[in-house]
């Protein structure tokens, strides 16, 4: 059973975990999005709040343009951020050396 401190202790680190989960996230996927498919695909911006997506998170604009929304974008960044995060850690511990 956890103590009060190391309960607060535990919901606090929670929320801020997922405070700058979501965020870096949401920064990765503005940039896989935006590097990797030269700008075809672009996330959902403010301008784009009147548009309904489907299941999948993709919909076309006005122009033809393809829009992925932010809850999408956000959740390939988090994958995006995790294994970047995870190259970087074989790195360290020497998985590429010969």
């Amino acid at each position: 059973m956890l103590t009060t401190p190391e309960f607060l202790l535990s919901i606090v680190g929670g929320v801020l975990l997922l405070f700058f989960g979501e965020a870096i996230g949401h920064i990765f996927g503005l940039m896989v999005f935006g590097a990797l498919t030269l700008g075809q695909i672009r996330v959902q911006g403010e301008n784009d709040k009147a548009l309904t997506f489907p299941w999948h998170g993709f919909t076309r604009d006005t122009n033809g343009h393809l829009v992925v929304q932010m809850e999408v974008a956000g959740g390939v960044g988090m994958l995006a951020a995790i294994v970047a995060w995870l190259f970087f850690l074989a790195w360290r511990a020497g998985a590429f050396d010969r």
